[in-house]
């Protein structure tokens, strides 16, 4: 199944086997490099949400005004 088609609509432990995507071997990865990751992962993240939710604050902003 491509989780991805339904990560919207199903719970993850429907979507994998385990409950997360990809793998993670403890150890393969340096504290730094995993609190770097970390870092990534979430200021793109909030980057994006934060983008989605002022474009649909100023739609809604703007037919208020109508």
């Amino acid at each position: 199944m491509d989780g991805v088609t339904y990560a919207d609509y199903l719970t993850w432990d429907k979507l994998t086997e385990d409950g997360c995507w990809g793998s993670f071997d403890l150890g393969s990865h340096s504290p730094e490099q995993l609190r770097k990751k970390g870092e990534t992962f979430w200021t793109t993240f909030i980057a994006k949400r934060s983008q989605g939710l002022k474009e649909i604050l100023e739609t809604a902003y703007h037919k208020k005004l109508l």
